[in-house]
């Protein structure tokens, strides 16, 4: 994270991509699209940050709480948006009154959204959890979806290697079927449940066909 030195000097610089200033007053909304947004842009080896107590123009008008400024951002982190935004919060000392500097780094869980998925459990509306979020998400993908649409189901899986295995298969006629339930899918990996064994295979490995005699998925994974 940015030095409080770092942080001064970008006080005073212009505007850009991963630099926003807004005034003390600005409503739990508006700080929400910022930290979302931010969330969502940053490069991998860069940080945005998000000043509050400064005009458009740069002046610094100061904050008269920052405490109760910092309870209200980690509240909208960690609760209205999902998933939750990491971040580092910094009171800057200025001689026109204190700045409270918000760092954003890169996130690893992007997406994020101003606020959670909702889903259907039986008759009740819950927020998704994690696992189903990354789920939502990676049903947009042609293959996970359709994958996705056999979960907690029986599907024929063929493997030209040592399923659940990473170790090169030297024999290449090497074939084996096996009847495997849909654990989960994501936009990189299918875990199956073979027996009673927990297995995962990269997505890319894997085609999808249709099992006739069956009548259900069949999934050809290749080494």
């Amino acid at each position: 994270m940015a030095s409080e030195t770092q942080l001064l000097t970008r006080l005073g610089n212009q505007e850009d991509s991963f630099v926003e200033r807004k005034p003390e007053g600005a409503n739990r909304r508006e700080l929400r699209r910022e930290l979302v947004a931010f969330a969502n842009s940053v490069p991998h080896d860069r940080e945005a940050v998000l000043f509050i107590g400064v005009d458009d123009n740069g002046v610094v008008k100061g904050v008269g709480n920052a405490d109760k400024l910092q309870k209200t951002l980690r509240e909208i982190a960690e609760r209205d948006c999902y998933p939750p935004i990491r971040y580092a919060v910094d009171v800057l000392s200025t001689s026109d009154g204190a700045v409270v500097a918000v760092t954003i780094p890169p996130s690893k869980a992007r997406p994020h959204f101003a606020g959670p998925a909702f889903v259907r459990v039986g008759s009740e509306t819950n927020i998704a959890s994690e696992d189903l979020f990354n789920e939502l998400i990676a049903s947009r993908n042609t293959k996970a979806g359709a994958i996705l649409r056999y979960k907690g189901k029986m599907v024929t899986v063929i493997a030209r290697k040592v399923l659940g295995s990473t170790k090169l298969q030297r024999d290449p006629m090497y074939r084996a079927s096996h009847e495997c339930r849909v654990e989960s899918c994501d936009a990189h990996t299918v875990t199956l449940l073979d027996g009673s064994k927990l297995l995962s295979e990269p997505l890319e490995k894997v085609t999808i066909r249709h099992d006739l005699e069956r009548e259900r998925m069949m999934l050809e994974i290749v080494e």
